[in-house]
């Protein structure tokens, strides 16, 4: 075992010491020497050493626990918040119903000419009435173009795409299918049903020329991916080229503005609120959470540092009681000619070694905690048809700041001890029992 290893290397060692006092040969300890004498005596003193290390370990394991599932979770709230909400994507629509401002042809116009906007699309949402033979189901109609469903980042389960904005297709929710007696979504495709709409006279333009029979005629091009709502939304999206031929909708009530790149995103949405519009984006959603996880982290601070306090009081206990028993050895070294300086070497490296080893344990030790907890919660998720995921993240820099904190710590510890070590007299300690 190592720490028979270290004694054997070192028993010796005040004899060599001696023989190179005599021979004149020793105005200074080596740094190995000093090293392996530090070794030594956490070798030989084992139980209170490792428990010493043991201490720092676990105190710095709860900590990196803590900031590791903090960090993912964190980063796994804002990644699924951000995957289908791009942060140059801004979000238009009227807040002010006082002053209600629908998005026709002049105000997508308008916006367009705002310095640093790469495109617009509107969507419109009524109420609708679905039919599909005895079935009949009330839903949420959205008025859409392909490029808006791109720039939402709308997915479809089963069908597809392949159709232009001026065709007569819709695509709905997995619930809404199942509602009009499609106990698989995926037979729906392809299926023509009957619908209704209620459109308020803000959308519409009552000079343009349409159909408006009872109940319109659209075939099922798509089943909407509707995971994030558990598939319990009842919506539908047709084209607007389709609405605006059946009903006379011009305007829609939301937009979604693209911001091109390299250009102040706060600036653009100034410029809109300051035509009566509202705009929200998924950075103001993503500062709300770091806000919020700051908080949290400011909290687990004073935790960690209540607990690192113990830690070092532990430290400190340990290298005091080093000291009392080493007192004599202190007073044959310094009879040896071993300076002040070689001393006070002694003790730190010491506190560094008892340090740096239990803040490796630790560190290493809650990361891998943190990860088998992630592994377990992935195995029930997947059991239960959950997607897995990935709530563990160190930020580098907080690795950084972590190997600081052990220096810290060992040398803030290790001082006062190695410091009183170093000034006693060589008398003196020859003297202590």
């Amino acid at each position: 075992m190592w720490f028979e290893k270290i004694k054997e290397k070192t028993k010796n060692l005040s004899a060599r010491l001696a023989n190179q006092k005599k021979e004149g040969k020793i105005s200074q300890m080596r740094m190995s020497v000093i090293l392996l004498m530090s070794f030594r005596n956490i070798a030989v003193n084992k139980t209170r050493s490792l428990l010493t290390i043991g201490g720092v370990a676990i105190g710095l394991g709860i900590i990196t626990l803590l900031i590791s599932i903090g960090f993912g979770v964190q980063e796994m709230v804002v990644r699924e918040i951000t995957k289908n909400n791009p942060d140059n994507i801004i979000n238009v629509g009227n807040g002010n119903l006082e002053n209600f401002i629908v998005l026709n042809d002049e105000v997508i116009e308008k916006i367009k000419n705002i310095d640093g906007v790469a495109r617009v699309e509107r969507t419109v949402d009524v109420g609708g009435k679905f039919y599909n033979n005895d079935s009949q189901v009330d839903a949420v109609l959205y008025g859409v173009t392909k490029a808006y469903m791109g720039m939402a980042n709308l997915h479809l389960s089963y069908g597809n795409l392949d159709f232009s904005d001026e065709e007569e297709m819709v695509l709905i929710t997995p619930k809404l299918a199942n509602l009009l007696g499609f106990n698989n979504p995926a037979e729906a495709i392809g299926a023509e049903i009957e619908y209704s709409a209620v459109v308020s006279k803000d959308l519409v333009d009552e000079n343009l020329e349409r159909e408006s029979p009872e109940k319109e005629k659209i075939t099922i091009a798509g089943i909407v991916n509707d995971d994030a709502n558990k598939n319990s939304s009842i919506l539908a999206y047709a084209m607007q080229e389709h609405l605006k031929k059946h009903f006379g909708i011009v305007a829609g009530q939301a937009g979604k503005v693209e911001i091109k790149s390299g250009a102040d995103i706060e600036t653009v949405r100034s410029q809109i609120e300051q035509q009566g519009l509202t705009t929200e984006s998924v950075v103001d959603i993503v500062k709300d959470i770091d806000s919020f996880f700051s908080l949290i982290r400011i909290v687990m601070v004073i935790f960690g540092t209540i607990i690192m306090s113990i830690s070092a009081m532990g430290m400190l206990n340990t290298l005091s009681v080093s000291l009392l028993q080493r007192t004599r050895e202190v007073g044959i070294l310094k009879a040896l000619g071993a300076k002040r300086k070689d001393v006070f070497k002694m003790f730190i490296l010491e506190a560094a070694i008892i340090s740096f080893t239990g803040g490796i344990i630790g560190l290493a030790g809650g990361y891998g905690l943190a990860r088998l907890i992630n592994f377990i919660f992935n195995t029930l998720a997947v059991k239960r048809g959950i997607d897995p995921t990935s709530f563990v993240e160190i930020p580098y820099y907080f690795i950084m700041a972590l190997v600081a904190f052990i220096a810290v710590l060992g040398f803030s510890t290790g001082i006062m001890p190695a410091s009183r070590a170093s000034r006693t007299h060589a008398l003196d300690a020859l003297r202590y029992e």
